[in-house]
């Protein structure tokens, strides 16, 4: 391989940290779900109808806060629409509020709110928090404002989207920003090993071959970098159609309250990150809140692969293209060229390519602002969900369309055949459309809770000497006593 200087590849190696970190495709509270407290029967002291004639009563523009956790340039697309909606009536006002770096931050101010009822209008909350807002009755369910004001808008939304997000068959949040997850990858070290790299391995059984020719050939060590998230067990699990709790996935009829985490799939997937360490294919590193050692070490190529979130597509090719703005990721320094070969592929799956659920950002209407202000959050919510807006969202922020109008447009299409981070998004979206309607992902109430037993497991496996059956027979009695407790606690 062409040898490169240290000082670039270290620093793109902190760029992808901040650029991943602050795309983060899921994360975990530092509480857990039953400490919020909130009105439990669902009504929300306005109820959940959603009123959406009341703007017209109004008098003067109505004032709307918009909370959110985005920075960088997802931050900015957010308040480029929300000026662009500002001016185009003069109905509604979209205040829009960054309430710290990351949806944990974002989650615990909104909690703090809800005893008090001193919610934002519109609250963009990460994707495990659907249930729990359902059961907070704190928000507006979508569907009733759907039904209310005879929007068919949802019609050609991808049904994978729409599924993911409904409880008992009414879509909660109200509009969606969607990513999945790819695999990174070195094509030089591909090419090292005799690899093709136009091939990335389609399954985790191929990423493992892969790594071992790599390893074989002497290019690296450990081949394969993972950060050891709960939510990639949940992509694997979901994508191969096991289960990571009772009761339908949590989908069912009343009360979720056993655990399923203990079954084939798990202990299969399991056992192959087991024996690729043993191998000395893999690098684990600890999941924990902060973690960027994987970024480094592709970087750094000291690894060949990693799985990440396709929400950091288009920040990492200005990277790689060398125009990105250091601003926009807090640097005050020119940035110098950097030469990482770098590509991405489908999320390798147990079974099949692309094979997984969601993640990402959604977003709420809540029921303790008075009727014109739920009104006016709904009229723009469909502003945001109009094809030209989600192409928005696609083209700067590496969001995902969700609108079959939106994928059909020139601009989109055109972004997919030319560019790099089109093509690299045309591979995420395509695991989008992969995501099963009657399997689309688990609904959990202590989503906390559950995914804390997940990282303890691969924690306890892969560091801490405990078996495959040790480590998933300790996660499934904890996830079960956590749903226990929460229907126990009826929040």
């Amino acid at each position: 391989m062409t040898p490169r200087t240290h000082r670039p590849r270290l620093l793109l190696a902190a760029l992808l940290a901040a650029a991943l970190l602050a795309a983060a495709c899921g994360g975990d509270s530092g509480e857990t779900d039953d400490q919020a407290g909130g009105d439990s029967d669902g009504d929300g002291g306005n109820g959940t109808t959603c009123p959406v004639d009341a703007l017209d009563d109004a008098e003067g523009p109505v004032d709307v806060t918009l909370w959110h956790a985005y920075v960088g340039l997802t931050n900015e697309t957010l308040n480029d629409m929300a000026d662009a909606y500002n001016g185009s009536q003069d109905r509604v006002r979209i205040q829009v509020e960054n309430q710290g770096a990351s949806y944990e931050e974002l989650l615990r101010k909104y909690r703090q709110g809800i005893p008090s009822r001193e919610l934002p209008g519109i609250g963009i909350m990460e994707d495990t928090n659907t249930q729990f807002l359902a059961d907070s009755g704190t928000i507006v369910p979508a569907g009733d404002c759907a039904e209310a004001d005879g929007y068919d808008g949802y019609e050609d939304f991808a049904p994978g989207v729409v599924d993911f997000y409904s409880v008992d068959g009414v879509l909660q949040p109200a509009s969606f920003n969607v990513s999945t997850v790819l695999l990174y990858y070195n094509r030089d070290h591909f090419e090292a090993a005799g690899l093709d790299p136009d091939s990335p391995p389609q399954t985790l059984d191929e990423m493992i071959e892969y790594a071992r020719q790599i390893k074989a050939a002497g290019v690296v060590d450990q081949p394969v970098v993972l950060n050891m998230q709960p939510w990639f067990i949940e992509f694997w699990l979901t994508g191969a159609g096991a289960s990571l709790v009772g009761n339908d996935n949590g989908r069912g009829e009343g009360a979720t309250t056993e655990s399923a985490f203990d079954n084939d799939a798990t202990r299969e997937l399991f056992q192959k990150l087991k024996t690729m360490q043993d191998d000395g294919l893999l690098n684990p590193v600890p999941g924990t809140e902060g973690q960027f050692d994987h970024y480094f070490a592709i970087g750094l190529e000291q690894a060949s692969m990693t799985i990440e979130t396709s929400t950091a597509v288009t920040t990492i090719n200005s990277v790689l293209e060398g125009n990105l703005d250091p601003a926009e990721l807090g640097l005050e320094t020119e940035l110098p060229p950097i030469d990482v070969n770098v590509d991405a592929g489908p999320f390798p799956g147990l079974e099949g390519p692309g094979e997984g659920q969601l993640g990402g950002g959604v977003w709420y209407i809540t029921n303790t602002t008075p009727p014109e202000v739920q009104a006016a959050a709904w009229d723009f919510i469909k502003y945001v969900n109009e094809p030209e807006n989600q192409a928005q969202w696609h083209l700067q922020g590496s969001y995902l369309p969700v609108r079959q109008a939106t994928v059909d447009s020139e601009e989109v299409q055109e972004f997919w055949a030319t560019t790099r981070p089109g093509r690299w998004l045309r591979v995420a979206y395509d695991g989008l459309q992969k995501v099963d309607p009657d399997h689309p992902g688990p609904q959990i109430g202590p989503y906390t809770e559950t995914r804390s037993a997940v990282r303890s497991a691969l924690d306890a496996l892969l560091f801490g000497g405990v078996d495959v059956d040790g480590a998933i027979t300790e996660a499934d009695r904890t996830i079960t006593d956590a749903l226990e407790s929460y229907a126990d606690e009826n929040f």
